[in-house]
């Protein structure tokens, strides 16, 4: 009966309720029986905030992952029970379960997690090494022992590992609280995209916001590792926010494509500030701003009183590709042609100056001058073979070429496709030319049966892989992965356990097994080595999300294979974190958007599962925007949608669109995005 009552709440969402009432029934019947594990089972599924019951009950079960399992539900709650289990030698990789369990006591019981610490008999290696040495720390701060503190530090501090010492810094900043600022400061610069910051500002906030020498000093850690709305938080709420601060708020809303809030912010920098260290970029982010908001004259105006002002400053040469592109983006293509020529005539070695020929060819394009539009196309292509815009170049200088009544144009679009198959352009060629799309092509053979014929044996898997699988198995992916990069140097390569990687869902290593394999042969791969470099990376969590927002799971992964490379601690210069890569201060607005801004925090964003939601409605509002159009979504995902909007979508076509796309990243990143989908649709049929 109660079994029952469990199976209704679990149908209404109460995954705790349920877990109790599975637990309970468990209790009912005699121990190590089929049905008793099969309820803890049903329990440990379905406990949402944890157990300590459910716990007692996976512990009975004689699995190896159950230590792990019942310390993620019970928490510090079961740390006795684990602790007779490891003196008693029941569980597998006792070390693992040893340091688990200190983890979890380190809030509620340091003096407890520090027994726990005691009882790991050898050096674990990798992350599980330095998550050993941390809590170790942690637990000796918590229990006031100053000699380990000292002798963790030490041995930190000896490591060439920025992101650890930062952890460092912070849990004794923590320790110290407000006092220990110095120590936050130093945190936020070794690792300006952590996981830990977000409690920190929270600490801190009232002492910045009342002291601008503070705020000065978290300033540019906090933009380059994306916490831009705690940036703008502070240039706007601060007593007496300082230059930079103010300056870098603008930054902020200029990023994320408020320009109203934007130019709010850069007027008052240049008010405040006219001969500001930052004056020269917030003038010329103030004119970018206001052209996006279509004040066209008042954007050349600020840009003139930018020359006038810094003539001599470092930007200067970029002037006129500012002036041509903000016409050109607000439809002035005439008005933007001397400005794209001047760029090319005066400054020849500026970085701008492929983005304002290729822009100049447009320009003739779109004003109806053919002639001169396929002749500054064909200079374009002799000049620059590495240009990102030499792919779409070569598409217009086709097909105007054929527009034109020259079939030459059809050899230049032959060679399109031919040269770059799976560039956007030369898919474009292909449906211009009426022509098949492009496809992987793939065999059924079996991948270990494909090597060995190529030469290249697979290897029998170490005691480290199958100790990894368990780990894996018990949730622990970071501490396996460790395992399997040790697997990887005793078996001489990571391409000699592809079949084991395939087999067991090794996401994280296993595109780097196929990679190393690749080019064995060309046209002969099978299957299995598609689907090992191009994986359905955690397909449960992925498919209940993308389903949830009517996404393609396909997609999600073609976007995840690209941002991270299935790396879930992957972290970008400009604060990205995770699998998808999102910036904090999107991350927020999802979250508000979508009523979970009582959950978020910036320091959340490296969970897997955390990743996969908030990418997934972040990408489906861009979707949905633009009616699922594959380049516009992934230029707004990437580029952002409001630059999405100057680049035309919405009022170019998509050959258009992709053209002047002016962010490098952004347009090698569409291409390659498009094409990891196309593979996608046609290796995983499955979840069509």
């Amino acid at each position: 009966m109660k079994a029952e009552t469990a199976d209704s709440l679990l149908l209404l969402g109460d995954g705790d309720g349920a877990a109790e009432m599975y637990a309970s029934a468990a209790f009912l019947l005699q121990p190590d029986t089929p049905e008793r594990a099969e309820l803890a089972e049903k329990a440990a599924v379905a406990s949402v905030s944890g157990s300590y019951a459910v716990a007692r009950l996976l512990l009975e079960t004689p699995t190896d992952t159950a230590p792990f399992r019942a310390l993620r539900i019970g928490g510090a709650q079961v740390a006795p029970d684990i602790m007779s289990g490891i003196v008693d030698n029941s569980f597998q990789l006792p070390d693992y379960v040893a340091l688990m369990a200190a983890e979890s006591l380190l809030t509620t019981d340091p003096s407890l997690a520090i027994e726990f610490l005691h009882m790991i008999r050898s050096d674990l290696p990798g992350s599980a090494g330095k998550d050993q040495l941390l809590a170790a720390y942690r637990a000796a701060l918590g229990a006031g022992d100053r000699e380990l503190q000292e002798s963790c530090w030490n041995i930190a501090f000896d490591q060439d590992d920025d992101k650890l010492k930062s952890k460092f810094y912070h849990f004794r900043g923590m320790a110290r609280g407000v006092y220990g600022f110095r120590d936050f400061v130093d945190s936020f610069n070794l690792w300006p995209a952590g996981d830990i910051h977000a409690a920190a500002y929270d600490l801190l906030r009232d002492t910045i916001l009342a002291d601008s020498s503070l705020a000065n000093q978290i300033a540019d850690p906090f933009y380059s590792g994306g916490l831009w709305n705690e940036v703008h938080d502070i240039a706007v709420n601060s007593a007496n926010p300082p230059a930079h601060i103010v300056y870098l708020g603008g930054r902020t809303r200029d990023r994320l494509g408020r320009h109203e809030q934007a130019v709010e912010l850069l007027s008052e920098y240049l008010v405040k500030w006219p001969r500001g260290e930052d004056a020269p970029n917030a003038c010329i982010y103030l004119a970018r701003d206001l052209a996006a908001l279509g004040r066209v004259e008042e954007a050349m105006e600020r840009l003139e009183y930018y020359e006038n002002t810094w003539p001599r400053h470092g930007r200067i040469s970029n002037l006129p590709w500012y002036r041509g592109s903000l016409l050109a983006e607000n439809g002035f293509w005439e008005r933007s042609i001397p400005y794209f020529a001047e760029t090319v005539s005066r400054y020849p070695s500026n970085t701008t100056v492929d983005d304002a020929q290729f822009y100049g060819c447009l320009a003739l394009m779109k004003t109806g001058r053919t002639a001169e539009a396929i002749e500054a196309f064909g200079n374009f292509n002799s000049r620059w073979a590495r240009s990102v815009y030499r792919p779409s170049s070569r598409y217009w200088y086709g097909v105007l070429m054929l527009e034109s009544g020259d079939q030459a144009g059809r050899g230049v679009l032959d060679r399109l496709i031919s040269g770059k198959p799976e560039s956007l352009p030369a898919a474009f060629a292909r449906e211009y030319l009426g022509l098949p799309e492009w496809r992987p092509y793939f065999t059924e053979e079996p991948l270990g049966a494909w090597m060995a014929r190529n030469g290249k044996s697979e290897a029998e898997p170490t005691q480290n892989a199958i100790d990894g699988v368990l780990l894996l198995d018990a949730g622990c992916r970071k501490w396996a992965l460790d395992l399997f990069r040790l697997a990887e140097a005793e078996v001489g390569s990571a391409y000699c356990l592809a079949p084991f990687y395939l087999a067991n869902d090794v996401w994280e290593r296993g595109p780097s097994a196929a990679w190393q394999i690749w080019s064995l042969e060309d046209d002969n791969r099978p299957l299995d080595l598609w689907r090992l470099r191009y994986p359905a990376a955690w397909s449960d969590e992925v498919v209940a999300v993308t389903d949830r927002f009517n996404m393609d799971p396909k997609l999600l992964w073609s976007i995840m294979k690209q941002e991270s490379a299935f790396q879930p601690a992957c972290f970008s210069t400009a604060g990205a974190r995770g699998l998808i890569q999102m910036i904090p201060s999107t991350s927020e607005y999802v979250a508000v958007e979508n009523g979970w801004e009582h959950l978020y925090s910036p320091d959340i964003l490296y969970d897997p599962a955390i990743s996969i939601l908030y990418g997934t409605a972040c990408i489906t509002s861009y979707g949905e925007s633009c009616g699922w159009d594959i380049p516009g979504t992934l230029a707004g995902y990437n580029g952002g949608p409001h630059n999405a909007l100057r680049w035309g979508w919405g009022t170019a076509s998509k050959e258009e669109f992709f053209s002047r796309i002016t962010y490098n990243e952004t347009k090698k990143y569409v291409e390659i995005v498009s094409h990891n989908y196309d593979i996608y649709k046609k290796i995983w049929p499955e979840f069509d």
